[in-house]
């Protein structure tokens, strides 16, 4: 290996070492604050989702619709699960409902989830 002897090599390693440094810094520093907006993004998706959950005026259609969406977000599943489990439905259509959040309800108890 070749080792700077001089201050112009010096300068020339820096000159090299510098900016990809430099590069390699501001590709990690990407990198993380686009997970952090993701995992913000993700956030906001779950909690519309558990606005439309508890909606008055949705229809029984549209909050299936929502439970099963909730499926896809195992970081919430605790909460998830307790609002599947003990939430309780009326109406003429309630038991499709209830059946859906059961589902997923055993869909977050499942091992892979």
């Amino acid at each position: 290996m070749m080792t700077p002897q001089s201050v112009g090599d010096w300068i020339a390693w820096a000159g090299l070492v510098l900016p990809l440094a430099t590069l390699a810094f501001s590709a990690v520093w990407f990198v993380a604050s686009q997970a952090q907006k993701s995992k913000a993004e993700r956030y906001a998706r779950f909690w519309e989702l558990m606005k439309q959950a508890g909606a008055q005026d949705a229809n029984i259609a549209a909050k299936m619709a929502t439970f099963y969406e909730l499926r896809k977000y195992p970081e919430y599943k605790e909460v998830i699960i307790r609002l599947c489990e003990e939430a309780q439905v009326s109406g003429s259509s309630g038991e499709l409902l209830k059946k859906e959040m059961l589902l997923t309800a055993a869909h977050m108890r499942a091992p892979s989830a």
